[in-house]
């Protein structure tokens, strides 16, 4: 997700509903994990710093 995503495409990808999908992001966001902006009828979620750093972190 370090590109962005929108809600649908998160919600394809991971083979989950959109509404699943917007709930996940909404938790993620909350955590400060994502962001999110609407563009249009869209809403596209890209990874923070502080979410990359996560995701780069090799379990001990």
């Amino acid at each position: 997700m370090a590109s962005g995503r929108t809600t649908t495409g998160l919600a394809r990808e991971l083979s989950v509903s959109i509404a699943t999908a917007s709930l996940h992001a909404k938790t993620l966001r909350e955590a400060g994990l994502v962001v999110s902006h609407r563009d249009g009828k869209a809403v596209c979620h890209q990874c923070t710093p502080l979410g990359l750093d996560l995701l780069a972190v090799e379990p001990s």
